[in-house]
């Protein structure tokens, strides 16, 4: 879709805006959440195309998600500091953390699907990717990673525990929609937000991963993934006890820290 002017685009940028951060504040989970991150990229950013040569030479176009894409929309929905200081307290991995991931990623889905429905009524087609487990089993590599989109998409930087640092910090889940309208997109953050990247200061999640899968010199994903499944096992029960949308294969270690709830370079 051709948007006719730049009110146009403002009204649309807003209307998407609006209607993620109301379902996050809105929703009606256990989990509670501090509020959204918005973010837009260029569906024809080079970097993109980078993610080929860098991550997974299968990684996922825009166009490959939606064809005519022209904007990809990134959200971060960061958790209630609550939640992060219960996984910090805890020996394994903290129930509320594991009902968060399970919740959080039935509630990104809803927020895409509705997203669509409500921009389809705009003329605005668009379509996305679920949430989680959408990489490959054997080298781990994802097929459309939202933390690399958030950080084209201008949400923040990467830290030295591989995960996305916003300035709502990391804790919390991603989640991205592709449109195929044209937003001007977010500025890219040019600085680091990880203490060890810019003087080697703090090394919270090295230290903090229970099977040493996270070192100095990178992730070891299969081993980072089989201490997740250990956590799957674990709460099998909250699918009948709560109800909740499985898997629980989540640990979450990494993102306890300087970096949990802000960007520890700009505080």
């Amino acid at each position: 879709m051709r948007l006719s002017s730049r009110r146009d685009e403002n009204e649309l940028r807003s209307l998407i805006k609006k209607h993620i951060e109301g379902m996050v504040r809105g929703a009606r989970t256990l989990t509670k959440y501090r509020r959204a991150s918005i973010g837009f990229a260029d569906a024809f950013d080079s970097d993109f195309l980078r993610l080929r040569t860098f991550a997974n030479p299968s990684h996922r176009l825009p166009t490959d998600i939606l064809r005519g894409a022209r904007t990809v929309v990134s959200f971060f929905i960061p958790f209630a500091t609550e939640i992060v200081v219960a996984n910090g307290g805890h020996p394994f991995v903290a129930e509320e953390w594991a009902i968060a991931y399970s919740e959080t990623n039935q509630l990104i889905e809803e927020i895409c699907s509705s997203l669509a429905i409500k921009l389809g009524r705009e003329g605005v087609k668009a379509n996305w990717e679920l949430p989680t487990h959408n990489f490959d089993q054997e080298s781990m590599v994802s097929y459309w990673s939202h933390k690399s989109v958030a950080k084209i998409a201008g949400l923040g930087s990467f830290g030295l525990n591989q995960m996305l640092i916003t300035d709502s910090g990391c804790a919390g889940r991603l989640g991205s929609i592709v449109i195929d309208a044209l937003i001007t997109p977010t500025p890219k953050s040019k600085t680091e937000s990880c203490l060890y990247l810019v003087d080697k200061s703090c090394v919270s999640c090295v230290e903090r991963c229970p099977n040493h899968a996270l070192t100095i010199t990178g992730l070891d994903k299969h081993k980072c993934y089989q201490r997740c499944l250990e956590a799957d096992k674990a709460y099998a029960y909250l699918a009948e006890s709560r109800g909740l949308y499985g898997p629980f294969d989540v640990c979450g270690k990494c993102s306890i820290g300087p970096c949990s709830l802000k960007n520890p370079v700009k505080a």
